[in-house]
Order: structure tokens, then C-alpha cells, then sequence
């Protein structure tokens, strides 16, 4: 039977501007297949081909757009250590040690005298889109700095002695290593991702599969990303593996920490990724009551409510930018449309599903 397909992101639209953790999510595959490819092309591509394999019983790992969940810019066959990236999110820094990297050129079907005929129009849809990027990661950044301010009401009031107590009695209680002296093997990905529609996460998807999900509930401030950047720690030294996910906000924040030997997740479960218990083994772990001084949310229900008010006004903005460059991408996508002939591609796809069943 097949294992359960995983769905997430690799790349993030942050404070930071456009962040990827490729190197660390290709790591240790054997064969890498980069389409270097054109808008809409190489999406529709990857699109058919992550149906046939799941039509031929492969599990896969699906890695969706920053931009637009519904696409994907990546594919991870599971157990076979193979993988098919879009070109435009790899870099040769991202390339595993060792692993047979085959380029593939889907521009190669392109009628060349159609996007001359355009090029001054894809040149402009190119500069538009680049000023609304630029736009959203400079709005986003000064999203972050009033969240910042919004969470310092809250740290001002922390009990950081109880949040460390937690922290060393949780690791004790659920990180008991599988096996003494293993080295723990750790990947980094995003937990979700700023996207046209707004915040979008998979963690429904990615943690269906554990026995046991820890909901932590609290307030911006109030120790979540700490308590993880802790377990994480605690749990590297342990020889624990790791599936660590950063928050497609703020990369440098940690939001969940899935333990796959163990069964175990434990993630932010509040806003803008808020989820609630829904079966056994499900449990909610509230850190504003254990840390945060008792009538902190009353002393100060005034700024929370300005803060969180601001907060909100600038991220619709962020996003609003983000909408604006995926309505300019469509607009590219059916120009590199009219210059490829129906069907074009299936040649290559055939060629990457070949190899893929060629290891089999």
C-alpha cells in the first residue's frame, strides 16, 4: 500500500523577501530532473506528471508554489530517492553533494518568432511583476515590525523560567531516541506560505499520518518559536530525526516540529494557521496560560487591539501586491501559451516518467 502523499512548501514571499530551503529538501536524492521551463509550461508540466505518477501508485511529495498553492514547483518521489524541481526554484547552490543533477529545456518548443513578436510586451510584464514583488516584501517587512511591537507587550511578561521548564520536561516525556547514538537526520521546509489568496498551510496533510499532535495555542510574544528552537535543539542532540518547518512569515521563527519515528508533531496552532483537536491523540497545549502574567490580555486589551488591527491592514496590503503579480504572470503565461504547440511537452514528460519507472 501506498504511503500517504505529503504536500507542502519549499519557498516562501517573507519580511525577508523570497526565501527557499531547497538545499535541504533535495538533500540525499540520487537523481534531481531541473525543468528549465517557461511560465505556465513548466507548471501545467509537473502538473500531469505528479497525476501519472500517482496513477502508477507512487507516493510522492508535493511541493507547492509560494505565489499559487494550486501549482507545483516540485515533486519528491518517495523512496526513490528522486525528485523534479522548477528551474526558476533551484540554484546551484541547492545542488546535494554526489546527485546526478540532469537539466532538461522545455523552451526548446517555443516558437522563438512569436516571443520576439511579444518581447517588448514580456519585458514589461516582467519589470511589473518584479516592482509588485518588491512592493510585497517591503510591505511584508513592515508588517513584521508592527507584529514585533505587538509581541513585546507579551514577552515583557513572560515567565521565561516556566517556559524552560516546559521546554526540558516536555523533551523528556515525548524525545526518547529510537536508537543510542544515531545521527539525527533533519530537513527544513515551510509550514505555510503568504500566497495571492492569503495564508495557506498543509498541516492537516502533514501531520495525518502521526499518533500524536500537540496544538500549542497562545499569543504573538509568548514563547512558541523559543519552545521549538528548544526541542529542536534537544532533540538533534538526542539523534532524533526531524521535519523542521519554519514560519513562511518570518523564516527565522520557527511554527512545527514533526518527529517521524516518535509519531509526533507539535506546531503554532493560532492564527493565521489556527486548527483545533478533532481525534484522539490530539492535544492543546495553551503557553499564554502557563507563562504569560495572569490579566496581561485585559492590562492591555487596548494596543493588542490597535496592533492587531494594523497588523491585519498590512498584510491585506502585502498580499493585495502579491494578487497583482499573479494576475501580470497570467497575463505572461498566455503569451509563452501562443508559442507552444499543443502537446509539445508530452515528448519530455515521457522521458521523465521513463526514468522514473526505470528504478523501480
Amino acid at each position: 500500500m501506498a504511503e500517504q502523499d505529503l504536500h507542502y512548501f519549499m519557498r516562501g514571499n517573507t519580511a525577508q523577501g523570497l526565501v527557499s530551503l531547497a538545499d535541504s529538501i533535495f538533500q540525499g536524492l540520487g537523481t534531481i530532473y531541473v525543468l528549465q521551463g517557461f511560465p505556465g509550461g513548466t507548471e501545467a508540466m509537473m502538473g500531469r506528471i505528479a497525476a501519472a505518477l500517482e496513477q502508477r501508485g507512487f507516493s510522492l511529495q508535493r511541493i507547492h508554489q509560494p505565489l499559487d498553492h494550486e501549482s507545483l514547483e516540485g515533486i519528491i518521489v518517495t523512496n526513490l530517492s528522486f525528485g523534479i524541481v522548477d528551474g526558476n526554484a533551484w540554484s546551484v547552490n541547492a545542488e546535494p553533494v554526489g546527485a546526478d543533477i540532469r537539466y532538461i529545456d522545455l523552451c526548446s518548443v517555443l516558437d522563438t518568432d512569436k516571443l520576439e513578436d511579444s518581447s517588448e510586451e514580456i519585458e514589461r510584464l516582467q519589470r511589473q511583476i518584479d516592482t509588485a514583488y518588491e512592493q510585497a516584501y517591503d510591505t511584508f517587512l513592515k508588517t513584521l515590525r508592527i507584529h514585533d511591537d505587538w509581541e513585546k507587550i507579551y514577552i515583557d511578561h513572560l515567565d521565561r523560567e516556566a517556559m524552560n521548564t516546559l521546554a526540558a520536561e516536555w523533551s523528556e516525556q515525548y524525545l526518547q531516541p529510537v536508537r543510542a547514538g544515531k545521527r539525527a537526520q533533519i530537513v527544513h521546509r515551510f509550514l505555510g506560505a503568504a500566497t495571492w489568496r492569503g495564508a495557506i498551510d498543509f498541516v492537516p496533510n502533514l501531520t495525518d499520518r502521526l499518533q500524536t499532535r500537540i496544538y500549542v495555542k497562545g499569543r504573538p510574544g509568548s514563547g512558541k518559536s523559543t519552545l521549538f528552537k528548544s526541542l529542536a535543539a534537544s532533540a538533534e542532540l538526542k539523534g532524533i530525526d526531524m521535519e523542521v518547518y519554519h514560519c513562511g512569515f518570518d523564516p527565522n521563527s520557527l511554527d512545527m516540529l514533526i518527529f517521524p519515528e516518535l509519531g509526533i508533531a507539535i506546531f503554532d496552532s493560532t492564527a493565521p494557521h489556527e486548527h483545533f483537536p478533532v481525534r484522539q491523540g490530539d492535544q492543546i497545549l495553551d503557553v499564554y496560560q502557563l507563562a504569560i502574567a495572569e490579566g496581561t490580555d485585559e492590562k492591555f486589551a487596548e494596543a493588542v487591539l490597535a496592533f492587531k488591527n494594523r497588523y491585519a491592514a498590512s498584510m491585506k496590503q502585502s498580499i493585495s501586491y502579491l494578487a497583482e503579480a499573479r494576475e501580470l504572470r497570467d497575463q505572461l503565461k498566455d503569451i509563452y501559451q501562443e508559442a507552444a504547440a499543443e502537446g509539445s511537452l508530452f515528448p519530455l514528460e515521457r522521458t521523465i516518467l521513463s526514468g522514473i519507472e526505470a528504478r523501480v
